[in-house]
């Protein structure tokens, strides 16, 4: 059993790396996703406080330390028209607790090759970084960017697509509710405006989380006045080893605008060999574009893949 700090100095999550190899199938309709509204004490799990739920969901499903997929987005406007756009994603999660992720988009031509590159350190320090072709081998720093705004014109924040940073919220849990066959823990986010210079587009989240994988299917974006302007719904989610569950489709709908996006995973690798360290080196970022490669100091590497 590996184990990586979320927060150092206040917990260490362990994670067991395990290679599997599933197949599934990747649905293509959207599911529409109301909130529950049905309360019922009797699910209510009074030991576990809100904190405590969202570090058990992650421990579960956000941190394995090699994850490469392949992704469609796309993006409908009020009137329904769409766009779609293509993009990999690799993340990694360093021993010592640093988490790394990249975007880089192949489809269409006129953002080819553009990439988007996420750092959290270990001691809570994030860094956003653009690379844009036609500015060359240079990297521009994303300071003000709005947690919940559009990101390269989709529903989706960049903290959205990362896995979540617990030391910039804190966390209650609210009353239980049940959906269908399906009971939920809800849990209320609220920014520590202390520990974050982050502005954000939103006053609170209210995350819904299955009781019985501890997995994240709903977040409601709530203003000032606790109207719902954004909600993120995950889809197709199924079972991949254990206590790990992933989802291959997610929907942002926009309540301000009308507009939708939706993220489909049409392929995952968990490998360190498909998201090697270099690759997040500004040099790798054209071959970062192209299909990944890298060689292995193991001869014989584990590649746990899902394809459909």
């Amino acid at each position: 059993m590996a184990a990586w700090l979320l927060k150092p100095g206040h917990r260490a999550i362990y994670v067991i790396a395990l290679a599997v190899m599933v197949s599934c199938s990747i649905q293509t309709s959207v599911m529409a996703a109301e909130m529950p509204l049905t309360h019922n004490n009797q699910v209510q799990q009074p030991a576990l406080t809100g904190e405590d739920i969202i570090m058990e969901s992650l421990r579960r499903h956000e941190l394995y330390p090699y994850v490469y997929e392949e992704q469609s987005l796309i993006l409908m406007d009020a009137k329904q028209h769409r766009d779609v756009r293509r993009m990999k994603r690799y993340s990694r999660l360093e021993p010592g607790g640093t988490f790394k992720a990249m975007l880089t988009f192949t489809y269409p031509e006129s953002i080819a090759g553009a990439a988007l590159l996420f750092t959290r350190q270990q001691d809570g320090e994030r860094k956003k970084r653009f690379y844009l072709p036609a500015l060359g081998t240079h990297l521009i720093e994303y300071t003000g960017g709005v947690a919940g705004s559009q990101m390269l014109g989709s529903e989706f924040s960049l903290e959205d697509l990362m896995p979540e940073d617990m030391d910039a919220f804190e966390y209650h849990r609210m009353k239980d509710v049940i959906d269908g066959d399906n009971a939920y823990f809800v849990v209320q986010a609220i920014s520590k405006r202390d520990k974050t210079n982050v502005r954000r587009s939103y006053a609170e989240r209210k995350l819904l989380i299955r009781q019985d994988n501890f997995f994240v299917t709903h977040v409601d974006y709530l203003d000032q006045k606790g109207a719902l302007v954004k909600r993120q719904t995950r889809h197709d989610i199924h079972q991949v080893n254990g206590e790990m569950w992933r989802a291959d489709m997610m929907m942002a709908e926009n309540f301000l605008n009308h507009h939708r996006s939706i993220l489909k995973v049409d392929r995952r690798v968990y490998s360190s060999d498909y998201v090697p360290e270099f690759i997040f080196d500004i040099s790798s970022f054209v071959p970062a574009t192209s299909q990944p490669a890298a060689e292995s100091s193991d001869p014989n590497p584990e590649v746990a893949e899902e394809a459909p």
